[in-house]
């Protein structure tokens, strides 16, 4: 069950008369995620706390409908996290470079005017939403509220847009109910209040691709028009969350090259029977995934399908497992640097399953495309696919199982020559070498499950995981 989040506010009596819409929306507000209270603030001095902020909620609304169509689906700063989380932390200057510019439409201390707002970051990853909360800490001569709580955790996505969009009502109500019309806040929300399906289509497309739908995608128009038009639902999803705006029209044509390559299995042609004794295996995981509003930890789906294959091949968790006979491989590289696009995967090319990376792989890193290849292959219900550098619920799904089919944290658990004490380097190397995959992926089952559980005691699972299988390998 994930958390929700939860904006209360209490409106202060508003100055007679006045017409000043920072004065007319000052209240107290809570911000929370689930049992966590964001906005908790030391007070100074008193060595004591309080959950809810003072000031005016304009900038914060003006900021969200600014910013809509990036809240509501550009899951791009999902790469950034670790960036991200710092960005704001003392304030937030105007004379910045094009990533600033795009970063501030998801971090909510951007809404300045002033005013210190959490920091407080928002990302769509697609049915679930990621906020990540940090405390300021350090020496900070800035004034304002300084904020104690931390988090990193993901909520419902309509939940969560539905609790923006009644807030943002609330303030332009008030603005409203106090005579007061005309501000920048109620022309933009009226707007996006108005937008039809066919342009709030667009407007999200926009989003995916890291654009401003009204004042960046103009140029785009055209080719973002031609992509959705030659891509279906999902394919087209993980294409505009992996390219770049400017490649859109040499990435369609990679696609198409990429699906020559593969050609196109006979009619009636059933696929390998490895393939279909895994489908049956995982039937009943898939059809989780692909149930209308699942909110499944998407990494925990992933761990599940990983453990059913490696059952089916009757592995055990120590020895290591190659994905590459389950499909041909290719690589059609494309002639410029765009690390979007990763590979385009079918479950019926002309020699059965097949797999088309856009560059040149080594040995591991190549292993770890098959195995996230792979779940498409057992669990996704459409023949073609692709793999993107994306941080949505589709690739991470994918992400989860490729790790640990690879390389399975009790297996790593039982590897270590001393788990109890600091793991080595030398350890994660030799690690590596025994599955034949990546450090990296050594190094994420460390982090994200290996050192936060207990595999070695019999019993219930005790864990302290974060819950969200980390960020990608």
């Amino acid at each position: 069950m994930l958390p929700e989040f939860q904006l209360q506010w209490n409106w202060h009596e508003a100055p007679a008369g006045g017409r000043d819409e920072l004065q007319a929306t000052r209240a107290d507000l809570r911000i929370a995620v689930g049992a966590e209270t964001v906005t908790l603030i030391r007070e100074p001095g008193a060595g004591t706390y309080r959950e809810h902020v003072t000031g005016s909620l304009y900038p914060m609304a003006e900021w969200i409908a600014f910013n809509w169509w990036s809240l509501v689906a550009d899951a791009r700063p999902g790469t950034q996290i670790s960036q991200l989380r710092f960005a704001y932390k003392y304030g937030v200057g105007d004379d910045r470079g094009a990533w600033w510019v795009r970063s501030r439409r998801h971090v909510l201390r951007a809404a300045c005017d002033g005013f210190r707002w959490p920091d407080m970051l928002f990302v769509p990853e697609g049915r679930e939403t990621r906020i990540v909360w940090m405390p300021d800490m350090g020496p900070d001569v800035r004034p304002g509220d300084h904020f104690a709580s931390r988090g990193n955790s993901c909520v419902e996505s309509a939940a969560f847009t539905a609790s923006l969009a009644a807030f943002v009502d609330a303030v332009a109500d008030r603005l409203a109910g106090q005579g007061i019309t005309d501000t920048p806040l109620q022309e933009e929300w009226a707007a996006i209040r108005s937008t039809g399906e066919e342009e709030a289509a667009f407007c999200r497309v926009a989003a995916r691709l890291g654009l401003d739908p009204y004042s960046e995608a103009e140029p785009y128009e055209a080719d973002i028009v031609k992509a959705a038009e030659q891509l279906p639902e999902p394919l087209a999803g993980d294409f505009f969350n992996g390219v770049r705006p400017e490649r859109i029209a040499d990435q369609l044509e990679w696609v198409a090259r990429a699906r020559t390559l593969m050609g196109t299995a006979p009619e009636g042609a059933a696929p390998a029977d490895a393939l279909v004794e895994l489908r049956k295996a995982c039937a009943d995981v898939s059809a989780r995934f692909f149930a209308p509003g699942n909110l499944d930890n998407p990494w925990h789906l992933g761990y599940e399908v990983a453990h059913r294959v490696r059952a089916w091949a009757g592995l055990e968790d120590t020895r290591p497992f190659d994905p590459a006979p389950f499909m041909s491989y290719r690589t059609e590289q494309v002639p410029y640097l765009d690390r979007g696009l990763v590979a385009l995967g079918t479950s019926r090319g002309a020699e059965g399953a097949a797999l088309v990376s856009a560059r040149r792989f080594t040995d591991r890193p190549r292993r770890f495309l098959q195995a996230r290849a792979l779940w498409h292959l057992i669990c996704d219900t459409d023949d073609t696919f692709l793999i993107a550098a994306a941080h949505t619920h589709r690739q991470h799904v994918a992400r989860g199982f490729a790790l640990e089919v690879l390389a399975p944290a009790r297996g790593i658990a039982t590897l270590l020559s001393d788990p109890a004490h600091l793991v080595s380097a030398e350890d994660v190397e030799l690690i590596a070498d025994d599955y034949g995959c990546g450090n990296i992926v050594v190094e994420h089952q460390l982090d994200n499950l290996v050192l936060a559980r207990d595999f070695a005691r019999p019993g219930p699972d005790r864990t302290g995981a974060r819950g969200d299988g980390g960020r990608s390998a």
